[in-house]
């Protein structure tokens, strides 16, 4: 519960709309409440019954709504001089929204809906609240000058990060509408994971969806949940593939009926993408939304499958043919050796890290180029640093669009010959990292024939994919290709692609002919 007190002009309605919005939950304005329960106007009822009447009702109504559902409340600017309000907001965060006087009458001019300005003594008022406000609040935010989105991005940051993170431990903020939350990044995290969860009210059960292979990292995940109060059940799925089929998540599903999950429980996926797109589409549907927290394994996990919020289950016409969105409550990213798989998708999250650089941040290029011996051997505090940047990268996009109707598309960089590339490669544990590779050497010879780019970007696509042994060259025909795109979700009067027209300027929705294609195809196969 997220209360937002400050003077008359501190923004609390209009920054509570937002912040409700990032974060899921209702917005609940108690002047509004009061009026509509009551059918009267605050005037009315000031000048009816007097304040001392308003404020008794306004006690009531606050009360009562802090006993309900989580959501953001607005309080009105004297409604802390309540001593039983004062006592009540003590369960609840209290977010004070600091204004100065003067910025404050500047906001509110003449505004005839607010009694209290009719008061001659209201600079006195003013000062006679704010030690209340100090007294009643856990957070204090500034709001003169600034711009309301960027305050409840600044609230946002603070209420979603923990009293205490381990040492070396870096965090990124995500928040899109409905489902702001952190990822933290670091060594040994693991062990640390009730310091890292975000509080979570009425929330009883915890259940560890993993696969064998991950068995031990489940294990430490509930000697780390040791000492609270959840009671924590694994629940352990076909690894690879057979982890994303309908009939795993029926499976899934029938366990936490057994267990009688409710939706205020928590699914904690442990795993690699597969996992992380199967824990996320169980919690996005049972109970039509569950708690869920990811623990990705594999570099390709940690790098992409556990941001953003996607998930999916495959059909045999092709994978996440079926899915949602729906965003963790936090993501926690351990690089330590003892948890991330080198052998299992480990090439496919470079792959993701090098597509986040070029369409975003050549200090990462350089940072890859520089740094592929230790990534390689998976030297966690280089793996945290470069994760770290990637993370960034792409929280950035999903926090500014959510659901691919902007630059979030450009996420998908060499994914469209990628995807394609993919249905046709023999199966293996590093598939998904080849055809990304393929896919956006396949993009880079598009752009240069296209006069976007010039070769030496080419070839600094192919040196550094190269030097983690990715992938470069490959032949496929451009009538297989068709008949795969058909079937591409993005599919929309023919395919389009994400281009670049330098290193952090991608382009989408770009078009090419069959003559075109072929040549692209002709230059990767040499």
């Amino acid at each position: 519960m997220i209360v937002l007190v400050g003077f008359m002009g501190a923004g609390k309605t209009t920054i509570g709309y937002l912040l409700a919005e990032k974060l899921g939950v209702p917005f609940v304005d108690i002047d509004i409440l009061i009026e509509r329960v009551g059918r009267r106007s605050i005037s009315q009822i000031f000048e009816e019954s007097g304040e001392g009447t308003f404020r008794q009702l306004e006690h009531e109504m606050i009360v009562e709504t802090l006993n309900g559902p989580d959501a953001v409340i607005a309080l009105g600017g004297g409604a802390v001089e309540h001593p039983g309000t004062r006592l009540a907001l003590d369960s609840a965060l209290v977010v004070y929204l600091e204004v100065d006087y003067d910025e404050a009458v500047l906001r509110i001019g003449h505004d005839t809906y607010r009694p209290m300005m009719a008061n001659p003594n209201i600079r006195d008022i003013y000062h006679r609240r704010l030690p209340f406000y100090g007294r009643v609040s856990k957070l204090t935010i500034r709001t003169d000058g600034r711009r309301p989105e960027q305050i409840v991005m600044d609230i946002i940051s603070k209420v979603t990060t923990p009293a205490s993170v381990p040492s070396g431990t870096r965090s990124v903020l995500v928040a899109p509408m409905g489902g702001a939350h952190q990822i933290h990044i670091g060594v040994g995290l693991v062990e640390h994971i009730s310091q890292l969860l975000p509080q979570l009210n009425h929330a009883k059960k915890v259940f560890l969806v993993h696969a064998e292979s991950d068995l031990l990292t489940a294990e430490r995940i509930k000697v780390g949940l040791v000492g609270t109060d959840y009671e924590v059940s694994f629940i352990q799925v076909p690894g690879g593939d057979g982890a994303k089929t309908f009939g795993t998540v029926e499976s899934v599903c029938e366990t936490l009926a057994e267990h009688a999950a409710h939706r205020d429980d928590l699914v904690i996926g442990v795993g690699g993408e597969p996992i992380c797109y199967l824990a996320g589409f169980v919690a996005a549907t049972y109970n039509r939304g569950m708690n869920l927290a990811l623990v990705p394994t594999t570099l390709l996990g940690q790098a992409d499958s556990a941001i953003g919020g996607k998930n999916g289950v495959n059909l045999s016409s092709g994978q996440n043919f079926v899915g949602t969105i729906y965003q963790p409550v936090t993501v926690i990213i351990d690089v330590s050796d003892s948890v991330v798989h080198s052998d299992f998708e480990f090439r496919s999250g470079v792959a993701e890290m090098i597509k986040h650089a070029f369409i975003a941040d050549a200090r990462l290029l350089s940072l890859l180029q520089a740094e592929s011996q230790g990534v390689l051997a998976g030297v966690p505090e280089l793996l945290s640093n470069v994760v770290y940047r990637s993370s960034m990268i792409k929280a950035a996009i999903v926090t500014s669009d959510e659901r691919e109707q902007g630059e979030r598309i450009y996420l998908n960089y060499g994914h469209t010959f990628g995807h394609a590339f993919e249905q046709l490669l023999p199966a293996g544990p590093d598939r998904h990292g080849d055809a990304t590779s393929l896919g956006m050497m396949a993009a880079a010879y598009l752009a240069y024939r296209q006069g976007r780019i010039p070769l030496d970007l080419v070839k600094q696509h192919r040196d550094l994919l190269s030097l983690y042994g990715l992938p470069v060259a490959k032949e496929f025909s451009i009538g297989d290709l068709t008949k795969v795109w058909s079937l591409n979700k993005r599919y929309r009067s023919g395919v389009k692609f994400i281009v670049l027209n330098g290193v952090g300027k991608p382009e989408g929705g770009v078009h090419a002919d069959e003559d075109m294609l072929s040549n692209v195809l002709l230059d990767l196969s040499r």
